[in-house]
């Protein structure tokens, strides 16, 4: 098999397993409790939350440990906002987590404010310039698209928003970034930043959010007072630490293993221009992640390609497997997609198990597989 959709979720290190195995079979106590082995649990999950600290250029202080990066959006959100009303300004390919709490906000008496892209889903910075007033409560712009790749400039925006709308909170979704472009909190400015385990071949089900001293965030999970109030749930140790571990080896290799994926991502890019007739790259090559590639062919909608790429043992994507079942053509009508291409988006997201001789096998079977569907559609 050839996995090629790990912007959607990754192979998990072994090493996580046996830090999994490790908490789970023996230190398996709860954190909280007063006795001490509990003790040994409860240092574990503060040495993970200094390790994501360090990833992120924050202290330990301001880590917030969740149970998914759609978790750490969610809580950015609806428990950062002091006053009621004003604006929220997102951008307009914003992940579901994002984009469908920014509309349950609105529902609640928010003025929802949604910036235009590029064509490679990067947002319209005069758009936000515009935007921005007094009125602004909040703007959340992802760092790295899920979808396409592109790399916003967060400390362009984060300038901005101090500037025109200095009382407002900056937030970005950074789940496609971390372990992929540098990340610097206090560099990009922002208020809050959320990342999750799962995409840097970390377990599913535990995330991050980082907070700025400068935020007051109202409780989101009430009870025991866990994650300083905000998410009170006993922690999952297990998940923590092998999160934080996870996320320490993609940080402190950043340079090395991106080169190489970025260099089979261009390459792979390069092979399916030359071989496939009538296709469009939605990714910009020279201005984004390393590891997503975005294309639309005409003619062929994409689930439909996936579908057939999988038969041949290629697994691939449509674009954010968050909303892979629902038939919405809000990304293809942000990147302002022709009709004929709208409907055949594939997303090929590639790790550091990925290899020059699978970029080749995949760039072959989307050409010949893109010409089948071709020849039955015009029967």
């Amino acid at each position: 098999m050839i996995y090629m959709d790990n912007a959607a979720t990754t192979k998990v290190y072994g090493e996580c397993n046996d830090i999994i195995r490790l908490y789970n079979e023996e230190l398996y106590y709860n954190p909280s409790a007063l006795y001490g082995m509990a003790a040994k649990a409860a240092a574990a999950v503060e040495e993970a939350r200094g390790k994501i600290a360090h990833c992120l250029g924050c202290d330990s202080s301001e880590v917030l440990f969740t149970a998914s990066g759609s978790e750490a959006d969610n809580i950015a959100l609806t428990c950062s906002l002091r006053r009621k009303g004003g604006d929220i300004i997102i951008s307009s390919t914003e992940h579901a987590a994002i984009y469908n709490t920014a509309k349950e906000l609105e529902n609640r008496g928010y003025r929802l404010i949604i910036l235009p892209t590029d064509r490679h889903g990067r947002v319209d910075i005069a758009a936000l310039e515009s935007a921005l007033s007094k009125d602004t409560r909040l703007v959340s712009v992802m760092h790295v698209s899920n979808d396409t790749g592109a790399l916003n400039d967060i400390a362009q925006i984060a300038y901005l928003t101090r500037k025109l709308a200095p009382t407002a909170l900056i937030h970005s979704d950074g789940v496609q970034a971390l372990g992929k472009v540098y990340t610097d909190v206090r560099e990009l400015g922002v208020d809050m930043y959320s990342v999750s385990g799962h995409k840097v071949h970390g377990p599913k089900g535990v995330g991050a959010l980082y907070v700025s001293k400068r935020v007051h965030l109202s409780p989101f999970v009430y009870g025991g007072g866990q994650e300083k109030g905000v998410r009170s749930a006993t922690e999952n140790v297990a998940g923590i630490c092998a999160f934080a571990y996870a996320a320490g080896v993609k940080c402190g290799q950043l340079d090395t293993k991106n080169k190489d994926i970025r260099a089979i991502r261009d390459a792979l890019a390069s092979k399916i221009v030359q071989s496939v007739q009538d296709v469009v790259i939605n990714t910009d090559i020279d201005n984004s992640a390393p590891h997503i590639l975005s294309i639309a062919v005409a003619g062929v909608r994409g689930e439909v390609l996936a579908h057939c790429l999988e038969d041949r043992g290629i697994i691939a994507g449509t674009g954010s497997a968050c909303s892979a079942r629902k038939a919405d053509r809000r990304i293809a009508g942000a990147l302002a997609l022709d009709d004929k291409y709208a409907g055949g988006i594939l997303r090929l997201s590639l790790s550091e198990y990925n290899t020059v001789q699978e970029a080749d096998a995949v760039a072959c079977a989307i050409k010949e597989e893109t010409e089948n569907l071709r020849r039955y559609i015009k029967r």
